[in-house]
């Protein structure tokens, strides 16, 4: 599978929060990566098909690293183009990755267990860490998060605009959506 550029720019504009609640929508309720931690706090979003393998890694993917092994040397990842480094153990060159501004995420020391993904599945990384959609649902699970973002921005400009308690100024059941599909309308999303 191939990561359709338009899902890869809406995954970049959530959270791995929505996202996890879109998946949990669909039986999905645990697809964070245990004990995941970004190596920047600042670092860009992440968003690529995971990949086991540099020599099959395509410009765009996720370099998957596995504990007890060296990733390979930044100049070598830089120049394959690819979206960022996920590792089960930690990473050399840190603060290089870093400086580059290649999203890079790493699990604390500790026993290693090997990451529970395949080739060709998305990784969604932010502050909170890094979570796995399985390929056959990224589509769907970008557009949905499209939808839990613009309904999430209704809502902030309502309560902003002196709304509060459900009911009283923020509709709610069918109000809620006649609300917001007019709020759309307006917006133009």
């Amino acid at each position: 599978m191939t990561l359709k550029p338009a899902t890869r720019d809406r995954l970049s504009t959530v959270g791995t929060r929505t996202v996890a609640a879109a998946l949990a929508k669909r039986g999905l309720p645990d697809q964070f990566i245990a004990d995941m931690r970004p190596i920047a706090p600042l670092q860009d979003v992440l968003v690529g098909e995971a990949c086991t393998a540099l020599e099959n890694c395509r410009a765009g993917a996720v370099l998957v690293v596995e504990a007890g092994r060296t990733s390979p040397p930044l100049a070598l990842l830089l120049r394959r183009g690819i979206a960022g480094i996920v590792s089960a153990g930690t990473l050399r060159e840190t603060a290089e990755i870093a400086r580059a501004g290649l999203p890079a995420y790493q699990r604390r020391p500790g026993p290693a267990t090997p990451l529970a993904l395949a080739d060709g599945d998305v990784l969604v990384g932010d502050r909170a860490g890094v979570l796995v959609i399985p390929a056959s649902l990224v589509d769907q699970i970008a557009e949905e998060t499209q939808e839990i973002a613009a309904y999430e921005e209704f809502i902030t400009e309502q309560v902003n605009q002196g709304g509060g308690v459900y009911g009283l100024h923020i509709p709610s059941g069918e109000q809620a959506r006649v609300a917001f599909a007019a709020w759309r309308k307006m917006r133009g999303r």
